[in-house]
């Protein structure tokens, strides 16, 4: 029997800080993704699941593709080419405050090639004119020949829906994946976690290195509505904790505030959040609550 519904991937991709993030959460209504002006923040594939009417669309964040120098940067780039695997369509963002050069007409051939369906999305039009918008689209027409182009700001949610609808109509006729309440492959611990690390990112991004690590020691759900976690950020060096604590341990209690905050905003429950800087040697420091 002919499936009644629909169900495919859609895989996200462009340079680093076009909006990739914020254009999932803007699709899912729900913060998953962190968004931070420090480039490659977004370390792993984040799906995110909008299923609506009888059609499952499942939404894959990358990294940013750049041309990266170091083994870890080339790990985060073979991640975000990995996603082109499971893709039956593929968004190419665009910030519509940079020109289309280069290195992003390179990267679109690329994804061109793949002859997988196409949509541009050239994102952040509400800081540029109408001039600027055309010149973009007819550089993009032009040197690529896309012609399935969205303007959209997705921190606005301008252009959005229709976006949507339009990935909608191209995904196939499948049964779906998820139960229609999912709206992310990703725990609510490892959400948890990404909720710190985008806040220490957003206080300490020119200090504090890639290389932090937080993991959540402990997950207690006292009761229905409340639910206490403990987060270890593990650091590399004696000065990184020094940063990270700030004066009288006001950055690390900012850093906690924000972090529960989004974290209840997320679960739709209380949150007691206590976090501790750590050496990679476990060498206890400090808790902030």
């Amino acid at each position: 029997m002919k499936s009644s519904t629909k169900c495919g991937y859609v895989a996200i991709i462009g340079l680093p800080n076009v909006g990739k993030s914020t254009l999932l959460n803007a699709i899912v209504l729900k913060k998953i993704s962190i968004v931070t002006h420090k480039v490659q923040t977004t370390r792993t594939q984040i799906q995110a699941i909008l299923s609506k009417d009888h059609s499952q669309v499942i939404f894959i964040d990358t990294p940013g593709i750049f041309q990266p120098s170091k083994q870890k940067e080339k790990n985060l780039v073979r991640e975000a080419w990995k996603s082109l695997d499971l893709a039956d369509v593929i968004i190419f963002v665009h910030d519509a405050t940079k020109d289309m050069n280069e290195e992003s007409l390179s990267l679109l051939k690329e994804i061109s090639d793949n002859k997988i369906e196409l949509v541009v999305v050239i994102n952040k039009i509400d800081l540029v004119d109408k001039e600027r918008l055309l010149n973009l689209i007819d550089v993009i027409k032009v040197k690529n020949g896309a012609s399935n182009i969205h303007l959209i700001s997705a921190l606005k949610y301008d252009g959005v829906v229709g976006l949507i609808d339009d990935v909608k109509n191209k995904i196939p006729i499948g049964d779906w994946i998820y139960p229609k309440e999912i709206s992310t492959n990703i725990s609510d611990r490892s959400i948890a976690e990404e909720f710190t690390r985008e806040k220490i990112y957003q206080y300490v991004h020119k200090e504090i290195p890639y290389s932090i690590i937080i993991e959540t020691e402990n997950w207690n759900e006292k009761s229905k509505n409340v639910v206490k976690i403990h987060q270890n950020i593990y650091v590399t060096a004696n000065n990184h904790k020094k940063i990270l604590l700030g004066k009288n341990g006001e950055k690390i209690k900012k850093i906690s505030i924000e972090s529960r905050l989004d974290i209840e905003s997320y679960l739709n429950k209380t949150v007691h959040l206590f976090l501790y800087i750590k050496l990679r040697k476990n060498n206890y420091i400090s808790s902030i609550s």
